[in-house]
C-alpha cells in the first residue's frame, strides 16, 4: 500500500458526527473562495466526512491550463487529481509524505493547538509551455470537535525570498508563535523505536515471531507486542504493508 493510500486511510477512518454541514464547513467555504481571489491561487477545499471537494480557481490557473479564475468545481473525491497530475512525480510523493506526517503530528499534541499549525512545501508544477514553475503549496486543517473535518490546500506562485525559506521537503509552521519544524526535525526515523525497526526488518526477511524472539533474546509476547505497536503506529493492517510504508517513509 503506497503513501497516498495510507494518508487516505488515516483521514477517512475518522468517526464523524451525523451533521452533513456544520459551522466549520460554511466558514472554510468562504475562506477558500477568498484565498483564490486575493492570492490568485487554486484552492482545494475537502470535506473529509462527505469525501467531496470543491476547487476554487484563481489567476494561477491560466499558467497551468485554461484560465478558469472565478470558477468553482465540485469533485467526488478528496484528491485533486487534475492538479496533482501537473506536479512533478517526485514532489507529489514529498507532498504526501509531509501531509501524512502532519496529520499524525497533530494527533500527538493537544486538540486546542491543532488549528495553530499548517504545512508548506515548494512543488514543481508543469506550465502551459511544458516547463516546470515553482508553486508554494500550503495546507490547513479545519477542526471539528476532536476530528480533522476540513482540509484546505492552497497552490499559488510565491516570491523567491519566501520560497528560499522553505526546506526542500517542506515545513510545519505554528501560526501563533512562528515556530517552524524543518524536515530534519520531523523525519519519520523516530516514529518506530529502534527495537521495532529491528523486528520489522526481520519480519521483512521472512522471520517468524519465534525466530525473532530467539534471535533478539526476548519473549514471544514481547515480539507480538512490538508487531502490534508497529501496525498501530503506521496504521496498517499487516506486516507487509508496514514494511512497504516504512521503506517509503525512510524509516528503514
Amino acid at each position: 500500500m503506497n503513501i497516498k493510500a495510507q494518508l487516505d486511510k488515516a483521514l477517512l477512518n475518522q468517526s464523524f458526527e451525523n451533521k452533513e454541514t456544520s459551522e466549520i464547513c460554511i466558514k472554510y467555504r468562504s475562506i477558500a473562495k477568498l484565498y483564490a481571489e486575493i492570492e490568485n491561487a487554486i484552492c482545494v477545499l475537502t470535506d473529509l466526512k462527505t469525501r467531496k471537494s470543491v476547487i476554487h480557481y484563481g489567476g494561477i490557473s491560466s499558467l497551468i491550463g485554461e484560465d478558469r479564475r472565478g470558477d468553482e468545481i465540485g469533485i467526488s473525491s478528496i484528491w485533486e487529481d487534475d492538479i496533482l497530475s501537473k506536479i512533478h512525480a517526485e514532489d507529489v510523493r514529498k507532498k504526501l509524505v509531509l501531509e501524512h506526517y502532519f496529520f499524525h503530528f497533530l494527533k500527538d499534541i493537544p486538540i486546542k493547538e491543532w488549528a495553530d499549525y499548517y504545512m508548506a512545501i515548494n512543488l514543481r508544477m508543469r506550465s502551459n509551455s511544458g516547463e516546470y514553475i515553482t508553486v508554494l503549496h500550503r495546507m490547513f486543517y479545519g477542526i471539528e470537535e476532536d476530528k480533522v473535518r476540513m482540509a484546505l490546500c492552497i497552490y499559488n506562485i510565491s516570491g523567491n525570498n519566501v520560497n528560499a525559506l522553505l526546506h526542500e521537503n517542506g515545513v510545519i509552521v505554528n501560526s501563533m508563535n512562528g515556530a517552524t519544524l524543518y524536515y530534519k526535525e520531523f523525519t519519520y526515523s523516530d516514529v518506530l523505536s529502534a527495537r521495532e525497526k529491528e523486528v520489522l526488518l526481520m519480519i521483512a526477511h521472512g522471520k517468524m515471531s519465534k525466530e525473532i524472539a530467539e534471535s533478539l533474546g526476548i519473549s514471544l509476547n514481547t515480539v507480538n507486542r512490538h508487531r502490534q505497536n508497529i501496525l498501530q503506529k503506521l496504521q496498517v493492517k499487516n506486516s507487509i504493508e508496514a514494511y512497504r510504508l516504512a521503506k517509503a517513509m525512510g524509516i528503514v
